[in-house]
């Protein structure tokens, strides 16, 4: 444990393209308890309540950014060579990470309650509906389902890849530079 607390960074690490993915890990934080807080009081008060839309509509923003960042903390890590050697596991983490995002994004987009939401559900469930592993995941039927994918399934994986993630990263040190 004596590694994964050290304070210290490399002098090359004390940049700002260097902060993304602490930035990102924050953006996720929030959606966590944002999502929290919509979840506990249901869809009726983010529908209808004024403090309900802002909260909402924070949590939508705050998805944009965690994926703005997310994609700049990629491309830092992609353009510094980050992941060479034995970080290609931390790399492939990563990835998924960015993977199962663009899954929750989805979900999010289906548990909104609105037209545009049902609109996409259908588009997705016709683009989807001929692999028969999917069934009718999409359908606005199935907005409980859905939703439990969004609000538990989905976040506790990427908690887990991001918590793994982050330990490898303390553990190995921040990577030189090419």
């Amino acid at each position: 444990w004596g590694g994964l607390f050290k304070k210290s960074a490399p002098f090359y690490a004390e940049s700002y393209w260097y902060c993304m993915g602490g930035i990102t890990f924050l953006m996720f934080i929030y959606l966590a308890i944002s999502g929290i807080i919509l979840a506990w009081l249901g869809p009726f008060w983010w529908l209808s309540s004024p403090v309900g839309q802002v909260i909402k509509a924070s949590h939508y923003w705050s998805a944009q950014a965690f994926f703005f960042f997310l994609v700049l903390h990629l491309i830092r890590v992609w353009a510094t060579g980050a992941y060479r050697g034995r970080r290609w596991v931390n790399w492939a983490i990563g990835a998924t990470t960015l993977l199962l995002s663009l899954g929750e994004n989805l979900f999010g987009l289906l548990a909104r309650g609105d037209w545009e939401s049902q609109f996409v559900s259908m588009h997705s469930n016709d683009m989807l509906f001929t692999e028969p592993f999917f069934f009718n995941l999409f359908s606005p039927a199935n907005f409980t389902v859905d939703l439990t994918i969004h609000i538990a399934l989905i976040p506790a994986i990427m908690f887990a890849l991001i918590f793994a993630h982050v330990t490898l990263v303390r553990l190995q040190g921040i990577a030189r530079p090419l």
